[in-house]
């Protein structure tokens, strides 16, 4: 992994090496930390997206569709088992509670059982 492999070279943990760097560069620092958690653990980045997504008023139906609609099954469980280890809840039940109509039920089948 990128970040154990960095510890080992350099002595110091990635991220708070990019913390260190980028400090005065908030926008810079926000997108090397996302393409590190990205890079570090996928299912965590989407589950963590789509939480935040659908968390308060109003949907980002642009983040939830680009999620739901472009995994495969088996990166759609990943990512269900990751939001419920997450925030104790069903991935299918906040899509249905946040969404509706044909875009719901759209929705609902492509994240399946």
């Amino acid at each position: 992994k990128l970040q154990e492999k960095y510890y080992e070279t350099e002595g110091v943990e990635l991220d708070s090496e990019l913390e260190r760097v980028t400090y005065y560069y908030k926008y810079l620092k926000d997108g090397l930390v996302s393409l590190l958690t990205v890079s570090s653990d996928f299912y965590y980045y989407c589950a963590h997206e789509l939480h935040d997504a659908m968390e308060g008023v109003g949907t980002d139906e642009e983040a939830v569709t680009r999620i739901i609609a472009t995994r495969a099954d088996k990166d759609l469980g990943n990512i269900k088992k990751v939001f419920f280890d997450m925030f104790g809840k069903n991935l299918k039940a906040v899509v249905r509670a946040d969404t509706s109509g044909d875009y719901e039920k759209t929705l609902v089948a492509l994240i399946g059982d």
